[in-house]
């Protein structure tokens, strides 16, 4: 594997360990990113890196996992065409919203017809976990309205949807007496269990704040359109990553697709649907039914995971085209042997070595992408933050053909590109 690294990377005279999207602004990229955090989401320095180097504009890029949307939408707001899949409710809807949204006057138009033909719904049969984060004078009315008003299958209303769900829970200064969430201030912007919730709200003496949604939601609508459209638009399936092949997708049917740059989930550190609680209420969906369907827990052994990734490779293998390029983002695990001691697993050579037998793709390198402590989503459980470690690395395959890179003798010159 090293000599065969080394000789590509010759080739190539492209250093692959400069990590150079960490080069680029923290907050870099189009408006519609921070739509809605999302559990171990990549920057989108990363998919845009691989996209400047082996794609042109009007090529396929495709991510089966595809999170809150980053590749996709890199890919579509480059000139690209963006696809992407997953099985998770809430990814569905956001990535739908960033590769296939409405044009800014008719989200902000639905708005105020929503608003003028607000009525105030009973609440009642809300769960108690849910009554407990909003104001229930004027917040949560509002919320379950359009909640109950809002469909996923239209186009506007999917946006307004995953917008929602950006502002849903999130923290805030309580001494400013308002906030761009609508929630209690939570320590996090993603679910944290119930019975954790209420231990901190009763120790830093929180208060509902009673906001007007229609006000705070046309507030994210608009900073989320401050870049303005993409300039593409994609595709976004929720399907299951070991056969979406079979979408009827014409760009899979043609086997098109240039580029699949994706993060597949976690292994043994993310339980999607636990961890995404309130949102899922909001979208009308099982907690369980979700786990079940994702399964995407902490059960998954080494082998049936690497396993699961064949399956996926296999799907990827159907639709690139023969010069298609495959970067894979996984992340190292912890593992504890019967000494009850802990050590990291290079879960990339892993699968690479597991399955090089069983797949047509070939090895191009692995880059090794180091993330600061601080800066894991999974810091926050300190000793229980399961078994993420902080190093990712990007097991990059290609189909026939040798890639090669757009910029191969000077990686800065993406970066340039990217901060024009």
């Amino acid at each position: 594997m090293e000599a065969l690294t080394s000789t590509i990377q010759e080739q190539t005279r492209l250093r692959w360990d400069d990590n150079v999207w960490k080069h680029l602004p923290k907050r870099w990229g189009h408006s519609f990113h921070p739509m809605c955090s999302y559990l171990a989401m990549f920057p989108p320095g990363i998919p845009r890196y691989f996209i400047e180097q082996f794609t042109e504009p009007g090529d396929v890029v495709l991510d089966p996992f595809s999170g809150r949307g980053t590749a996709p939408l890199e890919a579509c707001v480059s000139g690209r065409i963006g696809i992407g899949i997953d099985l998770s409710p809430l990814a569905h809807i956001l990535t739908a919203a960033k590769v296939d949204p409405p044009r800014f006057d008719s989200v902000i138009k639905r708005i105020n017809e929503l608003r003028a033909s607000y009525k105030r719904p009973n609440i009642d049969g809300v769960p108690d976990d849910i009554k407990m984060l909003f104001d229930g004078r004027l917040t949560l009315p509002r919320i379950v309205y359009l909640r109950n008003e809002l469909s996923h299958r239209k186009r506007v209303d999917r946006f307004l949807l995953a917008s929602l769900a950006g502002i849903l829970h999130g923290g805030y200064n309580d001494a400013m007496n308002d906030s761009s969430y609508l929630s209690i201030s939570m320590p996090n912007t993603f679910s944290m269990a119930p019975n954790y919730i209420r231990r901190y709200v009763r120790k830093n003496h929180l208060h509902k704040l009673p906001l007007d949604v229609f006000e705070k939601l046309t507030a994210k609508v608009q900073r989320l359109f401050k870049n303005g459209m993409p300039s593409t638009r994609g595709y976004a399936y929720r399907a299951n990553a070991r056969n979406f092949s079979s979408l009827q997708n014409p760009e899979f049917k043609t086997s098109n697709v240039k580029l699949i740059i994706t993060s597949p989930p976690y292994l043994k550190v993310v339980n999607y649907g636990t961890y995404n609680w309130i949102r899922l209420w909001l979208l009308g969906e099982s907690i369980e039914k979700t786990n079940k369907k994702l399964l995407l827990d902490d059960k998954h052994g080494i082998n049936s995971y690497e396993n699961f990734l064949g399956d996926v490779l296999n799907q990827c293998e159907r639709v690139l085209r023969p010069d298609g390029v495959c970067a894979l983002v996984i992340g190292d695990v912890e593992e504890q042997n019967k000494n009850a001691q802990r050590k990291s697993y290079n879960l990339s050579e892993g699968v690479w070595n597991h399955l090089k037998q069983k797949t047509k793709l070939n090895f191009l390198t692995l880059i090794e992408d180091s993330l600061p402590e601080e800066n894991k989503v999974t810091r926050i459980w300190g000793k229980t933050q399961g078994n993420a470690t902080k190093t990712d690395r990007i097991l990059l395959l290609y189909k026939d053909k040798l890639p090669h890179p757009r910029y191969p003798f000077s990686a800065q010159k993406v970066i340039s590109k990217l901060l024009v």
